[in-house]
């Protein structure tokens, strides 16, 4: 009886159209991580403050410094969504035993882990103000997508383990902002930060065993984000600096799609609002101009949550309503290496 029992609420799982017709609200949601903010570090003069990594390169027009840059490093991402079913329905009103119970799903990506790049340019206005930019991205490989969700069905209660194999991943960070600097050492940041984040999801298996071959996801998450800094640094040896954004805001969708047994869409909405924070630090290795070379570390939380639209069709069937505290976190550590020249 149990196994008659689990196989049919898989087949339900697997089905959206099915439990929708019912009222019920459920699909697999795709969470994104937020790549960490790009390092902020010193000048190429080594008597000031500015954001990035030491210059490639460093080219004076009249009094101003250009100041072009690149890095590379490795970036660790622990990454989480909760999505707040939590709706129960007689599928057979006529059996009691019958009533069926969901709760809130719990999905994470697994071997999220990449390597990253970022290429920047500062441009050094006076020895204690500098403006800055930069662009950087994940080198993309497959993962995957591992969700659980807690069933009830009558006395019986199942956990059963949806995962899907992620590709097409697109993941991609700019910022640019201004750093104003004493000659003690300290200085404050501020700036803004834009994040694109895109991914498809395919190869449905429900405990490890193939199911659904029409079964697909895309996520698409945008991101923007006033911030404020403060960093310290003891030119040509260390520096630290820490990052905050109260006020981050998302926009994007997460949308599930099956050709059989019925043709279904089903959508989420991510518009809810969050916060960031970030910290870095790096070590420069004392060397004679005009080579530079540093090892730095940086770790970020990033965090959204909030109400979401829903939005379902199959057929002639149509719902729409709105789910309460979804969240989405992310949790990363990264990690590498500077080879510069300062002229």
């Amino acid at each position: 009886m149990k196994r008659v029992l689990f196989f049919l609420i898989a087949a339900l799982i697997a089905t959206p159209g099915n439990l929708l017709g019912q009222n019920l609200n459920t699909g697999l949601a795709p969470p994104s991580g937020l790549p960490t903010l790009p390092s902020i570090s010193r000048d190429s003069e080594g008597n000031g403050v500015l954001s990035g990594l030491p210059a490639i390169q460093g080219i004076k027009i009249g009094k101003v410094l250009v100041n072009p840059y690149t890095q590379i490093g490795y970036q660790f991402n622990s990454i989480n969504m909760g999505i707040p079913i939590n709706v129960e329905f007689d599928p057979f009103p006529n059996i009691p035993e019958a009533h069926l119970a969901l709760g809130t799903m719990d999905v994470a990506l697994k071997s999220f882990n990449f390597w990253t790049g970022a290429v920047g340019l500062n441009v050094i206005l006076s020895p204690s103000l500098t403006v800055f930019g930069s662009a950087s991205g994940f080198l993309p490989h497959s993962f995957t997508e591992v969700g659980k969700l807690p069933i009830s069905l009558g006395p019986l209660g199942f956990a059963p383990q949806v995962s899907f194999s992620g590709v097409n991943l697109e993941c991609w960070t700019m910022q640019c902002g201004v750093s104003a600097g004493s000659g003690s050492g300290y200085s404050l940041l501020l700036g803004g930060l834009w994040q694109y984040t895109s991914m498809n999801f395919e190869n449905q298996n429900i405990n490890s065993a193939p199911r659904n071959p029409t079964s697909r996801q895309d996520f698409l998450l945008k991101n923007w984000a006033p911030y404020i800094g403060f960093q310290y640094m003891q030119t040509g040896y260390y520096r630290a600096a820490f990052v905050y954004s109260p006020l981050l805001t998302s926009s994007g969708a997460i949308n599930c799609r099956t050709t059989t047994p019925v043709i279904s869409d089903l959508s989420y909405n991510l518009n809810q609002p969050g916060y960031l924070l970030s910290i870095t630090g790096e070590y420069f290795l004392p060397l004679p101009p005009p080579a530079t070379v540093s090892f730095w570390f940086t770790g970020s939380i990033s965090s959204i949550k909030g109400s979401t639209d829903i939005s379902f069709i199959s057929g002639n069937i149509s719902r729409n309503g709105v789910a309460s505290d979804l969240s989405l976190n992310e949790y990363s550590l990264g990690g590498g290496m500077t080879l510069g020249m300062i002229f």
